[in-house]
């Protein structure tokens, strides 16, 4: 019996020492390159675990930022990290498995976790993550983190394909879907985020993986996994209300070091409400100007400019609805209420192949889907405004509605101003978002949004405005498999106004003019293999324009009727775009669209002489098309290329290319945008806008949790449209006759630090920038400044940018942003001279001076209400300060004759300090 005792044994002994020579063969072998050199523990770690396919675990835990050093030809994984760790005084050793690699302080070597590594808590089967085939084991508890032993996906597969893991991630509470969670791979050092549907795709090989899923206002949760082959993997996160921003592992799309995009900014809603603005209203489009590239022309205006392009070239989407008009009240304030916001992007560096339609930027905003789970409600009051979000269940789990309304009282406070007119004015504002999301089955959704805003204006008694937005879309998310899945977006968008002008009685006039867009985009995306990512589809919207009539408002007015028409065109897209993984530290994307654009009759078109201005003077054939006949057409092939090369885990070099058409541009008789300015199609003499733009930039993410980057562009538009001196904007019917089309240069540098998470958060940003204007047609002679390069109207040099948040505690936060910029350009009177006794001023050259430059501080204070276990209800009050030091920042500057002198003034739109107090509210606990 002895014997065969010590036989038994010699054999396991035997078998223990192979096993262990093998599984410390895997560490010795192994490779590692020089191209990880200088990295930090914390960032190569996860590589490692991939190659050797072993866990490392380092007792004490402190060598996050221990930088690695790797010979240049390169070396044997073990030889590498005994050499660094053991200048730390650290060893090596390995379980008999091979599953665990352990770096310890201690001079002993290990073969088990240290004590009290793992703490003795269960978590209970019903508590834990969706089972899959069944097998699952016990959960355990670290002190900070729960992490499944393991989950079994798919079934055995081989080791040298790669295959699809997907799933749905929802939030625990209310079932919504998580959009643009990130769901990161640590073994692997890459991974994905979630789309409108919180569906999400990986592409991995069989292995081992631990899952790290996230989003902003979520609690992180890792998921050990063991994939076998392509199956499904839910996951449930838990919110947290209790950080401004968690820690947020971005993908491989859209992470600052890692992804392939330039120029592209995601901001949360969360971000959106922590910022002071005037009125303490939050505003998301007033946040976006405190990113890098993007300013205006002043206060309480409407309009964006991004990298110095006019607000035109941008496009907005909500919900996949275009916005033609995205203000209220002229723009102090944003047309979309933050409440029923999720996120939004903007891209303005390299434009993804299926955005098109614009020169400049693309506002991307997505709201959030409804709580399936139970009934919630939220809102608030601030100084001017109300609203109100609800949202629930219809069918539980399944479908879900949100709906959310804005409205504003703020005559009450013109009431208060002395200034008869004032007094006498009227400003009212409201919109509606109404939402349906549905989940029918793991391969298909729907969410059906709709929008509705109305203003109303009166200027003392002489002038009248309305205008009026409305939308409906419908998205539908269809999965064919793992690897390929649909996403088709119908959408109907009408944006319309009106004005009555009374200020001189003989000239009094109404005018009115509506734009009306409908289209549909369809695209798919294709995992061909862990390579090549490709995105194909096309796109259509179908333009109806009612340019309106100008009548006179009464009897009294001597003005002529004016008609100015309707205007109908297509513009049709197909587009294709592959991200190609060429190496590990190389990933390319290109993408292709061609742009087919045609203007349709019914219309009737001049052709002018050759060499001649456009004028009635200079007509030589009238030309008459019959309803749907094409009056011209217009194609372009757009290019997209960018690139993203990894110097190291934390920071990579980054370009782009983008090649641009625009068929639809605004009319405007102000530098500022104007609700009551009017959209224009490219017709049979005006050419359609295109642009190129050239990018390049770093990216590095250093320290314990600071991101940075460093963006240089340059890019040229032609056709921009400009009035020429003297041209009538009311009255013009002809706007051939009244324009001329030129060249927009734009270049600058943008530097951006930002720290995400933490008890402080916030960014940093300095941008110089230099934008310029040419105009001149020398076929006809004519030109703008008399052909000389001039600053266009948007042109700020230098601006800078910090917003920060501090938590102080869970019941109160402090928050604060500096803005500062040049002023921009400006044409003054110069001098004056007299003609037969008569006398006229003489202007500088175009835009030649500048106004006073801009600065502002803000900020705010947010008191959280009682955080008891169990409210009906939790409210916090906010306390903001708006433009703190007073200043008296120049919206225009202008000049008036005194006393036989020309006089200049500049005037403010808040030149003092504006004090809000506003309250917000939900149902339920703090963290319901």
């Amino acid at each position: 019996m002895r014997v065969m005792v010590i036989r038994i044994l010699s054999a396991l002994v035997f078998i223990l020492l192979t096993m262990d020579i093998y599984s410390q063969s895997v560490i010795v072998n192994r490779e590692i390159d020089y191209s990880y050199n200088n990295s930090t523990w914390k960032s190569l770690k996860g590589y490692l675990e991939a190659q050797s396919h072993a866990m490392f675990i380092v007792y004490p835990d402190t060598l996050d930022n221990f930088k690695i050093s790797i010979p240049v030809s390169g070396g044997k994984m073990f030889d590498v990290l005994k050499s660094n760790f053991g200048k730390a005084g650290y060893k090596l050793s390995v379980t008999t498995d091979s599953s665990v690699v352990f770096i310890t302080g201690s001079t002993k070597i290990v073969t088990s976790l240290p004590p009290g590594f793992f703490n003795t808590k269960v978590i209970k089967q019903e508590d834990s993550d969706t089972l899959y085939n069944n097998t699952i084991s016990e959960k355990v508890a670290t002190s900070s983190v729960y992490v499944p032993k393991i989950v079994i996906v798919g079934e055995s597969g081989k080791d040298y394909i790669t295959y699809t893991l997907s799933g749905i991630v929802t939030g625990t509470a209310d079932k919504k879907p998580i959009i643009g969670g990130t769901i990161y791979v640590s073994e692997l050092g890459t991974g994905t985020t979630t789309n409108e549907f919180g569906f999400y795709e990986l592409k991995l090989k069989p292995g081992k993986y631990s899952l790290r899923f996230n989003s902003l206002e979520s609690i992180e949760k890792t998921i050990r996994v063991q994939f076998r082959s392509s199956g499904k993997l839910d996951a449930e996160l838990d919110q947290n209300l209790f950080e401004l921003q968690e820690v947020t592992i971005s993908s491989s799309k859209t992470s600052n070091v890692k992804g392939s995009q330039l120029g592209f900014d995601k901001i949360s809603s969360r971000v959106v409400k922590e910022i002071p603005l005037v009125f303490g209203e939050q505003d998301v489009l007033k946040v976006a100007l405190l990113l890098p590239g993007v300013t205006s022309v002043g206060e309480g205006v409407s309009g964006l400019n991004v990298r110095g392009s006019p607000s035109d070239q941008n496009l907005f989407y909500f919900d996949h609805m275009p916005v033609y008009n995205t203000a209220h009240l002229f723009g102090f304030f944003s047309a979309f209420n933050a409440d029923i916001i999720n996120d939004f992007e903007l891209y303005k560096g390299s434009i993804p192949a299926r955005f098109g339609g614009r020169l400049s930027s693309v506002f991307n905003i997505k709201t959030k889907t409804g709580n399936m789970q139970k009934f919630s409600a939220r809102g608030g009051l601030s100084p001017v405004t109300a609203r109100l979000m609800v949202e629930g269940p219809v069918i539980k789990d399944r479908v879900s509605y949100i709906a959310g309304v804005r409205s504003t009282y703020s005559d009450w406070v013109l009431k208060l101003v002395n200034d008869p007119e004032v007094r006498n004015s009227e400003a009212y504002f409201g919109d509606l978002t109404l939402g349906l999301n549905a989940i029918i089955n793991n391969k298909n959704s729907i969410k059906v949004s709709g929008y509705y805003s109305q203003d109303r204006v009166k200027l003392a008694n002489s002038t009248k405005y309305r205008f009026k937005n409305q939308g409906l879309s419908l998205d539908w998310f269809h999965g064919f498999t793992d690897k390929l899945n649909l996403n088709i977006s119908a959408y109907y968008s009408d944006y319309s106004f009106s004005e009555e002008n009374s200020e001189i009685e003989v000239s009094a006039y109404s005018r009115d003019y509506l734009l009306n867009s409908n289209g549909f985009d369809a695209y798919m995306n294709f995992d061909v293999s862990d390579k090549h990512y490709l995105t194909g589809g096309l796109s259509s919207v179908l333009y109806n324009l009612d340019r309106g009539d100008l009548t006179p408002l009464d009897n009294k007015s001597l003005l002529t009727p004016i008609s100015f028409g309707n205007e109908k065109g297509l513009e049709s897209a197909l587009f294709i775009s592959d991200e190609w993984k060429v190496t590990p530290l190389l990933t390319l994307v290109g993408g292709l669209r061609y742009n087919l654009y045609k203007y349709l009759g019914p219309q009737t078109v001049f052709k002018y002489s050759e060499g001649l201005p456009h004028s009635a003077s200079t007509i030589i054939d009238t030309l008459h098309f019959s309803n749907n006949q094409i009056v011209k057409s217009y194609d372009n092939l757009d290019y997209r290329l960018s690139a993203v090369y990894l110097i190291s885990p934390d920071f990579s070099v980054k370009a782009s290319y983008n090649r641009l058409s625009q068929y639809i541009f605004m009319l405007s008789n102000t530098i500022a945008a104007s609700p009551a300015d009017t959209w224009k199609l490219s017709d049979y003499n005006i050419k359609p806008l295109t642009g190129d733009q050239v990018s390049a930039g770093l990216f590095l993410n250093f320290g314990q949790n600071l991101e940075g980057s460093l963006e240089a562009y340059y890019k040229h538009a032609n056709n921009i449209v400009e009035y020429k001196d003297g041209a009538d904007m009311v009255t013009s019917k002809y706007i051939d006759q009244d324009v001329l089309q030129g060249e927009l240069d734009a270049y600058g540098i943008e530097l951006m630090i930002k720290k995400p998470f933490g008890k402080l958060t916030g960014w940093l940003n300095y941008t110089y920038s230099n934008s310029t204007v040419l105009v001149n047609n020398t076929s006809t002679g004519e030109d703008i400044n008399f052909g000389l390069r001039y600053p266009s109207n948007f042109d700020r040099p230098h601006s800078f940018n910090l917003v920060a948040n501090f938590m102080a505690s869970r019941r109160l936060i402090l928050s604060g942003n500096i803005s500062y910029s040049t002023g921009r350009p400006i044409t003054y009177p110069t001098s004056i001279y007299y003609i037969d006794g008569k006398k006229f001023l003489y202007y500088s050259n175009r835009n030649e001076y500048r106004i006073p430059d801009y600065f502002r501080l803000d900020l705010a204070v947010r008191l959280e209400g009682n955080l008891v276990s169990k409210k009906l209800a939790h409210g916090q009050f906010v306390f903001s300060v708006y433009n703190v030091t007073g200043r008296k920042n120049a919206y225009s500057v202008y000049f008036i004759a005194e006393d036989g002198k020309i006089n200049g003034y500049k005037m403010s739109v808040f030149g003092t300090q504006i004090y809000s107090v506003s309250y917000e509210f939900k149902l339920g606990n703090y963290d319901d």
